[in-house]
């Protein structure tokens, strides 16, 4: 009898050592994050005073909110994400010309969830970012036959719809990212985990509806205006 409860209790033993890591379930699901944004040294972009140094997230549910802004605040870029409705949007707001914007197609979409193709594993890895105890993860980018690291926060909630993390459903804190063929370094640097006002997921004022590379073209074709900026450094 007490060999047979040995055995039993051995097999339990292995098999609990054996079984993966169960994940934690996020208890949170809106909030605010502030990132940083840097580019690596060989970035192909010469129109530095509009490269953005930082981008505001916030997220309620389903629907998220990117806004990001240069050129000392004449433009702003904010992409708009309604996971529920698989609708995607992006806006910019151009001070100096046309405000402009577009919706991904069905065919968009999928192209930005398996280009480049992610397979994400887990880890316990901590580090803290931002006041919060986040989790490494490293992700395997099977298009380009390479890994890198990313930091998230388990306890909330997230969608990544229209993008290679469609499939991680956890806030992520420092990640690399490339938007309008642009590759930056993302950080948290602030975080608020309290109500959202619903309105920032809507689009406001007029824009010209135009088509995806339309939209990209003029992203990339912005230019430093003649003596932008020089008034304030006489």
């Amino acid at each position: 009898m007490k060999s047979r409860l040995f055995i039993f209790i051995l097999l339990v033993t292995v098999i609990s050592a054996c079984s993966p890591t169960k994940e934690t379930v996020p208890t949170i699901f809106e909030g605010k994050v502030v990132y940083k944004i840097s580019y690596p040294a060989d970035n192909p972009y010469n129109n530095i005073p509009f490269l953005p140094t930082e981008t505001q997230l916030a997220f309620k549910d389903d629907k998220v909110c990117f806004v990001t802004s240069g050129g000392m605040g004449l433009l702003v870029v904010v992409n708009l994400l309604d996971n529920k409705l698989k609708k995607y949007s992006s806006l910019l707001i151009n001070d100096m010309g046309q405000n402009m914007a577009f919706h991904d197609t069905p065919e968009d979409v999928k192209d930005q969830e398996n280009d480049p193709l992610y397979k994400i594993e887990t880890t316990d890895v901590k580090k803290t970012i931002a006041g919060v105890e986040c989790r490494k993860a490293i992700v395997n980018d099977i298009t380009h036959n390479k890994t890198f690291d990313i930091y998230f926060y388990d306890k909330v909630r997230m969608n990544y719809g229209a993008s290679p993390y469609k499939d991680f459903h956890y806030l992520i804190m420092e990640y690399p990212h490339t938007k309008y063929g642009m590759s930056m370094q993302l950080q948290a640097e602030k975080v608020e985990f309290t109500p959202v006002d619903t309105n920032v997921f809507n689009v406001h004022g007029e824009f010209q509806w135009v088509d995806k590379r339309t939209f990209m073209s003029t992203i990339k074709d912005l230019k430093v205006p003649t003596g932008f900026g020089t008034e304030k450094q006489k």
